[in-house]
């Protein structure tokens, strides 16, 4: 069982499998989501994902829907839609996130020129491989 948790404690979760397809997003909604450079996340099944205390506020945007604790304002969901079998977890609201190492990086054409990418894993413009900026 994993956990983690907003920054205050108010919302916490368990997790019943590790996260999966585990990405650092450097895309201008995911910046502006967490006030930071970037993002890393890692994929989820809804159905393995367990609030253990508190609740999350979602707010709708661009077609997508982010989930963060109403208290304190930490981002710990994204998902498409409010029936997706699958989302992202923020993987810094994790309270163990080292294991959790990213294996890519994408939406690299709205990365920071003063953040650098990691030369350990593939660097995406978007999504797809045929877009990819340089291989591992």
């Amino acid at each position: 069982m994993l956990t983690g948790g907003c920054l205050c404690g108010r919302v916490r979760y368990e997790l019943k499998r590790a996260p999966r397809n585990i990405l650092d997003c450097h895309c201008i909604d995911c910046r502006r989501s967490s006030g930071a450079p970037y993002i890393s996340w890692g994929t989820i099944d809804r159905d393995n994902f367990s609030l253990s205390r508190g609740k999350l506020k979602q707010v709708r945007f661009a077609g997508r829907i982010r989930s963060f604790a109403p208290c304190c304002g930490t981002q710990i969901l994204f998902q498409v839609t409010k029936a997706s079998p699958t989302c992202d977890l923020a993987l810094a609201s994790l309270d163990r996130p080292p294991a959790f190492k990213p294996r890519k990086a994408l939406w690299c054409e709205d990365h920071l020129p003063w953040v650098p990418l990691a030369k350990t894993i593939p660097a995406y413009l978007q999504r797809t491989k045929s877009e990819q900026l340089r291989a591992k």
